[in-house]
């Protein structure tokens, strides 16, 4: 009888990621400072901290990142529609 309780396929990826490291990809930039990754080989999230090391995503972290997203997007809005150059 086996008592395996996780999926064959998940123990390598985790074990692979174990050995020799996560390969993180640049799923989304929130902005200049902060981004999200996403491990190619276990589909671990993880984002930057205030230092700039990578942590992983947690549900509080990804709200964060969600409001320094729309700040972004209402800063570029603003300079870019009420702060025209004038030439």
């Amino acid at each position: 009888m086996k008592t395996n309780y996780l999926p064959e396929g998940m123990v390598k990826k985790n074990y692979l990621c174990s050995l020799l490291g996560h390969r993180f990809v640049e799923t989304k930039k929130v902005n200049n400072h902060f981004s999200e990754f996403e491990c190619e080989v276990c589909k671990m999230q993880a984002t930057n901290d205030s230092r700039g090391h990578k942590i992983t995503l947690t549900s509080k972290l990804k709200e964060i990142n969600e409001t320094l997203f729309y700040l972004q997007l209402k800063k570029q809005f603003i300079a870019r529609f009420y702060f025209t150059k004038k030439e």
